[in-house]
């Protein structure tokens, strides 16, 4: 089968055995698979890595003991993989767990090798394209959100747009919120205007603090979520979020962010949500607001082949882009 490597800021094609199914893992063919921001560090850095891609969908061809999914069947990919009995796996929640077997590897290919109870079938009125933004385009912020609590009596500030924070963006407005987006990128808040964010600042021009805090009455806002991972705007969440607010962090930072739990928090009553990937039992959710929001395809910006993966990761690293989208078998 042919699979992406990536490195010194190009990607391209080569050859890896197929895979082959055992035990509870089957062989599925895969058909879309989105580059996420976290696969950039690969195509960034020096030297090969393969491996990569860890969101997509596809249809099974093989099988072994599966006992919940047949040949044919079309399906999710999750990422990584879980042990499947633990608290945390019983509970959805197995992309936590401790005793996870090794993976199966990335897919970005043109077979990937997965557990069966990891790949939720996916249902024949969603086309492989729309159901793989079920991956990090919308998990991170469902989690968040729901988590929040977010409905239509609150109004969100939304910092980084992203794949993932256009995906917050969507599912806020799904919820019914005033949502108003920050990021540096005019087509990062051209985007965000399309799938409904009620205001788009470039923290570059406004004093977004100064507006929040003159449009709440200097209370600042209820909910706020950071999908960039960058300190100033988590900073920029915390400092714009009212009394008894909630704010959600799911872009990766590795760094530090300076924070006073006293100050910034036992003092105004704020609760802070992480959120790194979907739990299984939001599945459902998710197909739901597939179906019911209209401007969910807004989400995809560009689909390329495999013949052109070098240009798709070359317009995903633009920063003008939402979701793009590889078709292995192209």
């Amino acid at each position: 089968m042919r699979h992406v490597v990536l490195g010194d800021e190009k990607a391209w094609l080569a050859e890896a055995p197929d895979p082959e199914p055992e035990g509870e893992w089957i062989v599925v063919k895969v058909h879309a698979s989105p580059i996420c921001g976290s696969d950039m560090h690969a195509y960034h850095a020096e030297g090969t890595h393969a491996g990569q891609g860890h969101e997509g969908t596809g249809e099974v061809v093989a099988v072994d003991a599966a006992r919940h999914l047949k040949v044919g069947d079309r399906v999710l990919l999750n990422p990584a993989s879980g042990c499947g009995r633990c608290r945390l796996c019983r509970s959805g929640a197995y992309i936590h767990c401790r005793n996870a077997p090794p993976g199966s590897g990335g897919h970005f290919a043109q077979y990937v090798r997965k557990q069966d109870w990891l790949c939720p079938k996916l249902p024949d009125d969603l086309n492989y394209d729309l159901g793989s933004l079920m991956g990090c385009a919308l998990s991170p912020a469902y989690q968040a959100l729901t988590r929040m609590g977010v409905n239509a009596f609150h109004t969100i500030l939304i910092t980084g747009l992203g794949p993932v924070g256009l995906g917050a963006v969507a599912l806020a407005k799904f919820l019914g919120a005033e949502v108003i987006a920050v990021d540096l990128e005019p087509w990062r808040r051209d985007r965000a205007r399309e799938l409904g964010a009620d205001e788009t600042l470039d923290p570059a021009e406004a004093d977004v603090l100064g507006l929040l805090r003159d449009r709440t009455d200097g209370e600042g806002v209820p909910r706020a979520l950071d999908a960039s991972g960058a300190a100033e705007a988590e900073r920029l969440c915390l400092d714009a979020l009212g009394a008894l607010g909630k704010v959600a962090f799911i872009g990766e930072n590795p760094g530090e962010l300076p924070f006073s739990p006293s100050r910034d928090g036992i003092r105004r009553g704020i609760e802070i949500i992480t959120a790194w990937h979907q739990n299984l039992n939001s599945f459902d959710d998710l197909v739901t607001f597939l179906r019911r929001f209209p401007r969910a395809e807004k989400l995809i910006s560009h689909t390329f082949g495999f013949s052109q993966v070098d240009e798709a990761f070359a317009t995903f690293a633009s920063r003008r882009a939402a979701k793009v989208i590889l078709h292995p078998w192209d």
